[in-house]
């Protein structure tokens, strides 16, 4: 079914909840995996804004221009994950993951992206998080322009229209791009999401693949705008 046909179907409510101890147990995979990063050198215990050329190089992105070509053999061999845990992109516990607090609009797009990418393509997704309060957002800004050029009020998630996503797979909650399945995934997601009008981070130069956003004029930097968004 085509999206625009979903968006102007019945409305679709947020799934419920996944159980606490799927985050808990992602939690405790990222912090295993940031402290094993830091034994091998990728950065330092307590990085903060170090100049981009004095940090470690990247591996090769990703090639998302081809969905229908998937390498098995190699899967994607960059390692973006590493990045967005240093940078506190992915903060699992004290992450928002309340669908209420979000505009009803990109609610809605974001779940019928969900729907497609469960029905068509056999991924079923979950929320890691969708509002982010500003002050949140003014500590990410302090770490560095190496994490967001963003400060409070600056994001969309400030404004209840973005979500940062991943999905679940036998039980788990499953958010590395060297995964050959999530990576596959991550190109549909970022396929679907476009053709229900979300603006998708894996189009950026500093990749967020599990990020989409509805963009709205005249919205950032005004916080009245914070309040009427996440209230319809």
């Amino acid at each position: 079914m085509q999206i625009s046909q979903l968006l102007i179907g019945e409305r679709l409510r947020p799934p419920s909840p996944p159980p606490e101890e799927l985050f808990a147990e992602l939690e405790a995979e990222v912090a295993s995996y940031q402290a094993d990063k830091t034994e091998e050198g990728y950065w330092p215990d307590n990085q903060t804004n170090i100049p981009q050329t004095d940090r470690p190089l990247m591996l090769p992105e990703p090639d998302l221009s081809d969905l229908n070509t998937q390498d098995n053999s190699t899967g994607y061999s960059g390692d973006m994950l590493a990045t967005h845990l240093n940078n506190g992109h992915i903060n699992i516990k004290n992450a928002d993951r309340n669908w209420q607090k979000m505009n009803s609009d990109f609610v809605q797009r974001l779940l019928t992206v969900y729907k497609v990418m469960s029905d068509q393509y056999g991924y079923d997704m979950v929320l890691l998080e969708g509002y982010r309060s500003p002050a949140r957002q003014a500590r990410l800004l302090k770490k560095g322009t190496h994490v967001t050029k963003a400060g409070s009020y600056k994001s969309y998630h400030q404004f209840g229209l973005a979500g940062d996503s991943a999905f679940i797979r036998n039980g788990k909650i499953v958010i590395s791009e060297k995964d050959p399945w999530a990576m596959r995934g991550y190109k549909l997601y970022g396929k679907v999401a476009k053709s229900a009008g979300l603006v998708w981070g894996g189009d950026w130069r500093m990749m967020d693949l599990g990020h989409v956003e509805l963009r709205k004029k005249g919205v950032l930097g005004r916080p009245e705008m914070a309040e009427i968004l996440t209230s319809q």
